[in-house]
């Protein structure tokens, strides 16, 4: 290397702790002239760079280079000749580099003593290098200076990788960068010899909003310490959501039971300690063609099973699982083309009084037809909509249909007819329920006490201080309120005796169970005898036979529906049934 008269001052070697020691620079000197790997070397002899000494690493080839990078971790920057073993020797090795190594981080600094051969403008234009210098230009203040920008750029890289790849409170890989270390994994791994898995710390929000979010952080930080002790480095591990973390490793490291048991003692926070559970979704459906990110889906579908069914267990996912998340896909698509195309439509079952048979009201119940004619079952498609949120839409529009179907009804002298409308946890809940109910009122000038709105009995146990001011502002309309479904929640009585309702609903099992000499209709016999201790009317679905009627009305049940009355009818067939109905 040629060397001119520049004056380079060398930084005296101050003391220094062990770990600042430790903290070096990783530089390597790819080049098949061993005067060049000395003459660099020397220059940059005893020389700290950004607080740094320098360590070096030698390669005389693009092949030795290409092998010692498969190994070594955290260089930083490679000053690499470009004519080598062959003319193409260096500009292969930086692809090499970039696409097959994948070290975008590292400072690649080309040199070359040929300058004609690889024109500058050409080469940094068409590969992925950072500096281009003739070997004879780079003195030795030079040097340290292309050096030195070089690392610079290398540092402010790794430091903005681990603010976009890294969670900053667990020091854990985030899930952008687990992603990326499933899918290198997947690509070398044999297939069938990996699971991931996601781990979702149990009622954890709830500790938070109990403890506050610094002893919610503490927490997740003493799990990650723990994960990572206990399973080591053959696992990739990342924290991937608020309390959940990424897992991804042998089916031996990963058994979902062992790393369940890293819960049982308690996790020491500071003076403090906490007892958690935790709970897990894993698959390792993992052949080719499948992505990390994937994989992460299919571990969280088995995560949502789990948390349903089995808290502080697993679930294993499966193709099947796979397979009712693309029909629920499908079937979601096909909802909201029914509903451009107008393929659901309402159908009105009749409600009776028990002890005489007239006619007190019909109940509004939504319908869905396909194309070709087939029906899709209203509880396949309701929890899609509520899911999705379209529940909000198709509701208002119900409602609204209902209402005006009762003033149709009520012409043909039924002043005193009820309309029945069922109604959605999310409908319920949503802001502006109450505004579009009195718009409906308004726009179909029916009279509010003909119309009932239904809401299940959880619904109604759900939140209780807003569901009483919400029942409360509904009873103000002058609309009635039922409780659908009851019997099947777990209703608290103290409650049920502040809600402002109207009416019980039997649910069509317990209806059934009254041919059943073993249970005999028990349930069905408490609700009539609650709703009388709390002057309810009580009603009863499902009624398909007159023994079933019988045992009602001897049990006291005031109005039922069901088969043995009328099947759920389309409009204009209602009201040929209410003609006949009337005439008898």
């Amino acid at each position: 290397m040629h060397t001119d008269s520049d004056t380079l001052h060398f930084l005296e070697d101050e003391s220094v702790d062990s770990a600042t020691k430790q903290l070096v620079w990783r530089l390597m000197v790819v080049d098949d002239e061993p005067d060049v790997h000395r003459a660099t070397t020397f220059a940059l002899a005893g020389v700290k760079i950004l607080g740094r000494p320098l360590q070096f690493l030698h390669a005389y080839s693009g092949a030795e280079a290409t092998q010692m990078l498969q190994n070594e971790i955290d260089v930083a920057v490679v000053l690499l000749d470009v004519v080598m073993e062959n003319e193409n020797a260096g500009l292969a090795l930086v692809k090499t580099i970039r696409q097959t190594l994948k070290l975008s981080d590292l400072r690649i600094i080309l040199r070359t003593g040929q300058p004609g051969y690889a024109p500058e403008i050409e080469t940094i234009h068409d590969f992925d290098i950072n500096d281009y210098k003739t070997k004879s230009e780079l003195t030795r203040t030079k040097l340290f200076a292309t050096i030195t920008a070089a690392l610079r750029a290398y540092e402010q890289i790794r430091k903005l990788d681990e603010l976009a790849f890294y969670d900053r409170l667990s020091s854990l890989p985030n899930r952008n960068k687990f992603i990326d270390l499933s899918d290198d994994r997947l690509v070398a791994q044999r297939q069938g010899t990996d699971v991931i898995a996601i781990l979702d710390i149990d009622d954890f929000s709830e500790i938070n909003d109990a403890l506050g979010h610094q002893q919610g952080d503490r927490l997740l930080q003493a799990v990650a310490e723990r994960l990572k002790t206990e399973l080591g480095n053959e696992v990739v591990l990342a924290r991937i959501g608020g309390d959940t973390f990424g897992l991804m490793g042998s089916e031996k490291s990963l058994a979902p039971v062992a790393v369940l048991s890293l819960f049982r003692e308690p996790f020491l926070m500071g003076d403090d300690s906490m007892v958690v559970t935790a709970t897990m979704g894993l698959t390792n459906i993992l052949g080719e063609g499948v992505s990390g990110r994937d994989a992460l889906k299919d571990a969280n579908i088995a995560l949502k099973r789990a948390k349903k069914s089995r808290r502080g267990g697993f679930v294993m996912f499966s193709a099947e699982m796979g397979s009712d998340i693309r029909e629920r896909v499908r079937l979601l698509q096909a909802l909201r083309h029914a509903v451009e195309s107008e393929r659901l439509f309402i159908v009105y079952q009749p409600q009776v009084l028990l002890s005489t048979g007239r006619v007190v009201g019909v109940e509004a119940l939504i319908r869905w037809r396909n194309e070709d004619g087939s029906f899709v079952p209203p509880d396949r498609f309701i929890p899609l909509a509520e899911a999705s949120g379209m529940i909000i839409a198709i509701g208002d529009w119900v409602l609204r249909m209902a209402c005006h179907e009762l003033v149709r009804l009520q012409a043909m002298g039924l002043s005193d007819l009820r309309m029945s409308v069922n109604v959605s946890q999310i409908q319920f809940r949503h802001p502006e329920f109450i505004e579009k109910l009195k718009a409906a009122l308004v726009d179909t000038q029916i009279n509010p006490k003909c119309l009932e709105l239904e809401i299940t009995e959880s619904v109604a146990m759900d939140d209780p201080d807003f569901i009483l001011e919400t029942m409360h502002l509904i009873r103000q309309l002058g609309i009635s309120i039922a409780i659908d479904d009851f019997g099947t929640g777990y209703s608290s009585l103290s409650h049920l005796r502040q809600l402002p309702i109207d009416r019980l609903k039997i649910d069509r099992a317990f209806v059934s169970e009254l041919s059943d000499k073993v249970s005999g209709g028990h349930i069905a016999s408490m609700v009539i005898e609650l709703g009388r201790n709390l002057n309810l009317t009580v009603i009863a679905e499902g009624i398909e036979d007159e023994a079933q009627a019988r045992t009602l009305r001897e049990m006291g049940c005031h109005e039922g529906q069901g088969y043995l009355y009328a099947r759920p009818l389309p409009a204009v067939q209602l009201k040929d049934w209410l003609r006949a109905h009337l005439q008898h």
